[in-house]
Parts: C-alpha cells; structure tokens; sequence
C-alpha cells in the first residue's frame, strides 16, 4: 500500500485503477508519493487542530488554523444591538440612576482610547458609571481614578430614602434630604455635594448627619 497527495490523500489500492500486465496501479501525472509516516504523523497533526496544507514543494504539511472569517450578519447585529444601547443610555435622564443601573450590564466595558459622549454609561472593576462630560477615555484616567470624577459619576440604583438609602461611592453627587450608607452607618445628606469626596463620618463635614446604625 502506498500514500499520495494532491490536495488530499489518496491511496494507491483504493484510488487508482491496477494494471494486471505490469503488476502495479497507475498513479496519474501530479500525484506525489509520500510514506506512511508522514501521512499518520499528519493526521494525528489534524486530530490536534491543525490543518494540512501543501508546501512549497508539493507535499503535505501542517499549517496552523486560519482565523474564522467574519460572519457579516453577526457583525451588523452586533453593531445594531450596541447603538441601541448606547442610545438607549442617552435618552435616560441624568438624575435617573435606577434606570442607568438597570440597562448598565448591557452597556461596554471602559476602554481607553475611546470617544464617550455626556450621559454614556460604561463600566469599570465591576461598577456602573455615567459619563458626565464627554471625554476621549486615557489609559491613566480611568473611572474612579483621581482628577476624573467630573467626567465618570458612579451610579446607585437606591431612591435614598431612610428604608432603602443610596450607598456612598467616592465621588459621587450626593443630594440634599437623601440617605446614604457608609462604613455599616446611615446618614442624612444636609447639602448637595456634587462629586462627593467627603465621606459621611469625615470629622468636620457637617454636611453629613449620622441617624443610625444600619444594622
């Protein structure tokens, strides 16, 4: 038994007509004889992931997959799912953090190097943010890095109300006549603090009113 290749494989015994007169099989112009070794070795190659191609030479060797080729239906759903999001986001209203929080799983993750327009959400180590200001995002000046809390505010579904107060994140707006928690307490805000770096409990702030204890 003998291995060939031409763009595949072929066998002598099943492949190609026998000619009794001389005793063997008649192998066509452009068939290239290979050993059994190279043909086993290429297709334990292909079973790993491989594929097999034809080199320089006219035999068969093992190339790496070629990348998938893009699915231009997939590619044109993705871009319409990712405007209405985006679209979606800037419809909301600037004081409607439930909403922004609701549709923020849906919204991109923070990338430097990207044009953000005001009202945009993105989010970041695990936390949604709302784009104050349009930015064109830098490595170094992420959300919730120092210096940029005039351009990415953290969002917090609660209504800040005593039953279901807000949860303080640095540099958030914080609003006059809302609850918030902090370090296991609650605290009435007494005055807006927009971009709040003033934690509640910060001796001095007088912003700040302690009520209770959450717990």
């Amino acid at each position: 038994m003998k291995y060939y290749w031409k763009n595949g494989f072929y066998i002598d015994e099943i492949h190609f007509d026998f000619d009794v007169e001389t005793g063997e099989y008649t192998v066509p112009t452009g068939y290239a004889e290979i050993t059994e070794e190279l043909y086993r070795n290429l297709l334990d190659g292909q079973a790993a992931g491989k594929r097999i191609v034809t080199g320089a030479d006219g035999l068969p060797e093992l190339a790496e997959q070629l990348p998938p080729v893009p699915d231009p239906v997939a590619n044109a759903e993705s871009l319409l799912r990712s405007m209405q999001v985006r679209a979606a986001a800037l419809a909301i209203p600037a004081a409607d953090d439930a909403a922004a929080f609701t549709l923020a799983p849906l919204c991109k993750t923070w990338t430097a190097g990207v044009h953000y327009d005001a009202l945009e959400i993105v989010n970041h180590e695990g936390r949604p943010y709302r784009v104050v200001q349009a930015v064109d995002s830098l490595e170094h000046q992420m959300p919730g890095s120092a210096g940029m809390l005039a351009i990415y505010r953290p969002i917090d579904p609660a209504p800040g109300t005593r039953d279901d107060p807000k949860t303080f994140y640095f540099g958030m707006d914080v609003k006059e006549g809302l609850y918030y928690t902090s370090a296991g307490k609650l605290y009435l805000a007494k005055a807006d603090l927009p971009a709040c770096t003033y934690a509640p409990g910060t001796a001095g702030v007088w912003q700040w009113e302690e009520v209770a204890d959450t717990e």
